[in-house]
């Protein structure tokens, strides 16, 4: 009996306590999945976590051996994958997620960054020794940033985000779980399919995963959502929508 992970949907990284970052994940593709994992498997199943936003799509099925799991950012995600591995012996992850880049790291009124910096600037003993690296280490870390755990007022005229890098939760995974059977996904747009499978390739082996969905956001929609799937020996298959991509993942998973 097999214990799955499937990861889905967009996470959504905070700027204040209404504001978000998010990206256009629906989690369609990670539910087509669930569905017909459950439907074709179940029998060979214990458990299915489904991990996603609250707003993401969730699989039709009704079947109690799908366990939901809410999470909102990156770090929400890694916590909850950190749980299920440290509770429970998981034999494949899908993580279809898509993780968001960036996060917010602060919120600053612009009137406030230029005051600081102008600061700096008139100090006298300071005018020789301004350099690039002090003029980062102001963007870097401000004084004079907004409260972020309340909302922000709706009338700042000039209100700057400074983004952070959010972690790369697929490089983490085999490191939590070193034997699980990693499934990862890469989406390009408008590119050539030798360069996205160079890339999708490169982040294969980079991350230790078994297999990689590789997309073109230029192949998918109006029903269709064409992908390849690829492993260390090169490209297994093509397939044209998200049903063709659950059936082949299927049986790639449970026939070996």
């Amino acid at each position: 009996m097999k214990n799955i992970i499937i990861t889905a949907g967009p996470t959504n990284e905070k700027i204040d306590s209404v504001m978000k970052i998010t990206n256009m994940s629906t989690g369609s593709l990670g539910s087509t999945i669930a569905d017909t994992l459950i439907t074709d498997r179940e029998n060979e199943i214990e458990n299915i976590y489904f991990i996603s936003t609250k707003m993401t799509f969730k699989p039709k099925s009704n079947s109690e051996k799908i366990r939901y799991v809410t999470i909102e950012s990156t770090e929400d995600l890694i916590n909850a994958l950190e749980k299920i591995f440290s509770e429970k012996k998981i034999d494949i992850i899908i993580h279809s997620c898509a993780v968001g880049d960036y996060g917010g790291k602060y919120v600053i009124r612009a009137e406030e960054l230029v005051d600081e910096i102008w600061d700096m600037i008139q100090d006298s003993k300071a005018k020789e020794e301004i350099t690039k690296g002090k003029l980062m280490n102001i963007f870097e870390n401000p004084k004079s940033i907004c409260n972020n755990e309340t909302k922000i007022s709706s009338y700042e005229s000039h209100l700057m985000t400074m983004l952070k890098l959010t972690p790369k939760v697929i490089g983490k995974i085999k490191e939590m779980a070193p034997e699980v059977k990693l499934v990862g996904f890469k989406l390009l747009d408008g590119v050539s399919k030798e360069h996205l499978f160079e890339v999708a390739s490169k982040l294969r082996e980079k991350n230790d995963a078994d297999y990689i969905v590789a997309n073109d956001l230029s192949k998918i929609g109006n029903g269709k959502h064409w992908a390849m799937i690829i492993n260390k020996e090169g490209i297994i298959t093509e397939c044209e929508t998200k049903l063709e991509i659950a059936k082949s993942l299927e049986e790639l998973l449970f026939s070996k």
